[in-house]
């Protein structure tokens, strides 16, 4: 996970928190609702995509396109 996503899901995550009336024991949810939220504005980055050569990511962003 990178350090800029982390942070956008611990602050989400707060804010969810601090929305919920601050209860005690809900942490894990509202990190998994605020992972759910963040990752769908920002989807994390295939494992294997900085493995491929530049004509590979070429024909996968062109396959995207149409």
């Amino acid at each position: 996970m990178s350090g800029q996503r982390e942070q956008a899901i611990r602050e989400r995550a707060y804010a969810l928190w601090e929305q919920d009336g601050r209860p005690e024991g809900r942490s894990l949810a509202h990190w998994s609702q605020a992972e759910t939220e963040i990752g769908a504005k920002q989807p994390a980055a295939a494992p294997n995509e900085s493995k491929l050569t530049k004509s590979q990511r070429r024909r996968k962003v062109t396959k995207t396109l149409h």
